[in-house]
């Protein structure tokens, strides 16, 4: 997990998607929900607006095509990251979402960050994670997932396959 100012986006970023995502980012502010391209192939984004909830409402979910790099735009978002090979398999990964899910583990090691206006987490495919979780004194998110594509084979189990 990266968690760090929407600002230095670009130094994360493979050069050549660099210029699409900033692209792209000069316009988000304007757009409605959807799913938008970015770089072909290489990357896609989508804007959500929702209300958040309580932790143990939210699901955990891990990719397998694409690192999640998730930035909020009003409101705010509580996103809890674990180690996915830590956690028992809720549902198997369904490739047409590229998602599978996990029961939420309260004695697994994890790290936490509330997304913010102006900040972006950074989600690889070995990172299992819930969004939508609510921060104090915030009840509603607008967000934007960047979905950048990985050419990395993550190890998963033969029950997520």
């Amino acid at each position: 997990m990266i968690y760090d100012k929407l600002e230095k986006l670009q130094d994360y970023l493979p050069e050549d998607l660099r210029e699409p995502v900033e692209a792209f980012l000069a316009k988000v502010k304007d757009l409605p929900p959807g799913r938008y391209e970015v770089a072909g192939e290489k990357a896609y984004a989508k804007v959500h607006e929702y209300a958040t909830s309580e932790p143990e409402d939210c699901k955990v979910e891990a990719h397998d095509k694409y690192i999640d790099i998730q930035a909020t735009l009003t409101g705010a978002e509580g996103i809890t990251v674990y180690e996915r090979e830590k956690l028992q398999i809720r549902a198997p990964y369904n490739p047409d979402k590229d998602a599978v899910y996990f029961e939420p583990d309260t004695k697994a090691q994890r790290a936490h960050t509330d997304n913010l206006p102006g900040w972006f987490t950074w989600l690889e495919p070995q990172e299992a994670h819930r969004p939508q979780e609510n921060v104090a004194g915030f009840g509603k998110v607008r967000k934007f997932v960047i979905k950048v594509r990985v050419s990395c084979d993550v190890s998963r189990s033969e029950a997520e396959r």
